[in-house]
């Protein structure tokens, strides 16, 4: 996600096995079980208050999502959003919010909040998660490696699970020893800290999504679904899953998600849910639709 997404989740709150991923291999491994599909609510952020939160819920339930990850709740009480869930078949499966819910004077009030609702797995998706302008970065990791640590053991006495999604960032900046942000921070965080790897955002800094669940595993309930529209020479990109970034004639030139090889890791380290995320056509479904179906095309649901 990027800076319009930490922005919108900032005026939301003033509002309101190694083996198993050899290539070539199929996940009808024992023990592989898909993860089902959701989508991020960010996706279609400006849609929503078009039609209401029920509306969409709607909507979304009738393209064949099983579930959603808020971002913002539009001014609802917990109450109010298990009643809309349920009544569409639908599942919170995790929600987006600013690191400090995951401060000592929030963390309690944050998991009682999204277990009003069914949901455990509260991710934070890059407010507060990146050193200020001038700020020692292997300061502010070690910063902040204690500070989920320490908010994961609090949540924890819930029921609940807090983690991190990145974005490119996590994978360009690096340590004074060369240790990348994103290495540092999985390599010494408790196991209960979850990773909600974007595989678009991982893919366009460069990075294998499968490799790190080879690194890190076991610690992802779910992943963002995302394709990867950018770099220099795109000109033309709809958000869209299977469909990478192009340039002004319609050629690929992004490197695009390898899904087929994603499945098989994913599946093979546990991974419950893929949680769709388009950042095109946000006042509308015209992303979230195809991008369903390409999944389904794929087997996912």
């Amino acid at each position: 996600m990027n800076l319009s997404r930490r922005g919108f989740l900032g005026s939301l709150a003033a509002a309101g096995a190694a083996s198993a991923f050899g290539a070539g291999t199929c996940c009808t491994l024992a023990g592989c079980k898909k993860g089902q599909v959701a989508v991020q609510l960010y996706s279609i952020h400006k849609y929503i208050p078009t039609v209401g939160l029920e509306k969409a819920l709607a909507e979304v339930a009738k393209i064949g999502y099983k579930g959603v990850e808020f971002a913002g709740y539009y001014g609802k009480s917990a109450a109010e959003l298990k009643k809309m869930l349920n009544d569409n078949g639908l599942v919170g499966c995790g929600t987006h919010v600013g690191r400090d819910a995951f401060s000592p004077a929030n963390v309690k009030r944050t998991c009682e909040f999204n277990l009003g609702y069914g949901n455990t797995t509260i991710i934070c998706p890059g407010g507060g998660n990146f050193p200020k302008k001038g700020e020692n970065l292997d300061d502010f990791l070690k910063m902040l490696v204690d500070y989920y640590n320490t908010a994961a053991e609090e949540a924890a006495k819930y029921g609940c699970k807090i983690g991190l999604h990145n974005h490119t960032g996590e994978f360009t900046l690096k340590m004074k020893d060369g240790t990348t942000y994103w290495d540092y921070f999985f390599s010494n965080t408790h196991k209960n800290v979850c990773m909600e790897q974007d595989v678009g955002w991982t893919t366009c800094a460069g990075h294998d999504p499968c490799e790190q669940y080879r690194k890190y595993p076991h610690r992802s309930p779910t992943l963002h679904a995302k394709e990867n529209g950018m770099g220099g020479d795109v000109k033309q990109f709809d958000g869209i899953l299977g469909q990478p970034g192009r340039d002004a004639n319609g050629k690929v030139c992004a490197k695009g998600v390898d899904w087929d090889k994603l499945a098989v890791a994913a599946d093979a380290d546990g991974v419950k849910w893929w949680v769709v995320e388009c950042e095109r056509h946000f006042d509308t479904l015209e992303a979230i639709t195809p991008s369903f179906a390409f999944l389904k095309s794929k087997g996912r649901c």
